[in-house]
């Protein structure tokens, strides 16, 4: 009589190595941000544009989406999603799924030059990248990508997939919400809330709330300025 032989699934994997999905401008700063920080060794670049083996500053292209299972089964589970989105949020958006459903899972990655305040909550695939400051009781949704120098203040809340262009500035309270862009060096009051799918241009001032979908031009003030607004006022 022989013994019954048991199976049991294998979760081992490798919690050093990393990929980075999208190999175009923003991987460069992704890259580096991975490397400082120390913790992960980039095992190459996916990139379903760039031809396989195209070296991207020390790390080569591995191929397209077609490899995740290969290396997925190699035991590797974690990724970032370098794709920007800028302009089209869905393009980042569609990364996340694609690596979901191959079993990855996407870890945030701070630059060590940032601070997090303890309080403030990070999601998964969060980028926060290098002199940023994200204040306390924050929350940053899944896939956000916060860049240079961005200042992110108390109790702010930002949804999935929104992008802050370097230099953008936040005051306490604001909410961006699912998917909209703040320009560099755009400025957002106290309390503001930017609606879905905005988009806020370089060096604009927002002092109400964005509606959603709204497009707020580079260096402009919102609200607009409405030369009839006093015009019936006693004098």
């Amino acid at each position: 009589m022989t013994e019954e032989q048991n199976t049991y699934p294998n979760f081992a994997f490798d919690a050093s190595k990393v990929i980075i999905y999208g190999g175009g401008g923003l991987s460069k700063m992704i890259i580096e941000s991975v490397r400082v920080l120390g913790c992960y060794q980039i095992v190459g670049i996916i990139d379903d544009n760039i031809p396989k083996g195209t070296d991207i500053i020390g790390s080569p292209v591995l191929g397209g989406a077609e490899v995740l299972p290969e290396l997925y089964k190699e035991g590797v589970r974690l990724a970032v999603n370098s794709v920007g989105g800028i302009g089209n949020y869905k393009v980042r958006l569609n990364v996340f799924h694609q690596l979901a459903d191959a079993g990855f899972v996407c870890p945030a990655i701070v630059h060590p030059t940032a601070h997090v305040d303890p309080s403030a909550r990070l999601e998964a695939g969060v980028l926060i990248l290098a002199m940023s400051y994200v204040s306390g009781y924050a929350v940053v949704g899944m896939g956000t990508l916060i860049n240079n120098s961005v200042v992110v203040s108390h109790d702010c809340v930002l949804g999935v997939c929104t992008s802050l262009s370097p230099g953008a500035m936040t005051a306490g309270e604001v909410i961006i919400e699912d998917f909209a862009q703040i320009g560099m060096n755009a400025t957002v009051n106290i309390g503001v809330r930017v609606g879905k799918e905005a988009r806020i241009g370089n060096g604009a001032t927002i002092k109400k709330d964005v509606p959603p979908g709204t497009r707020v031009y580079a260096g402009a003030i919102w609200p607009p300025y409405d030369p009839n607004k006093n015009k019936n006022k006693a004098v």
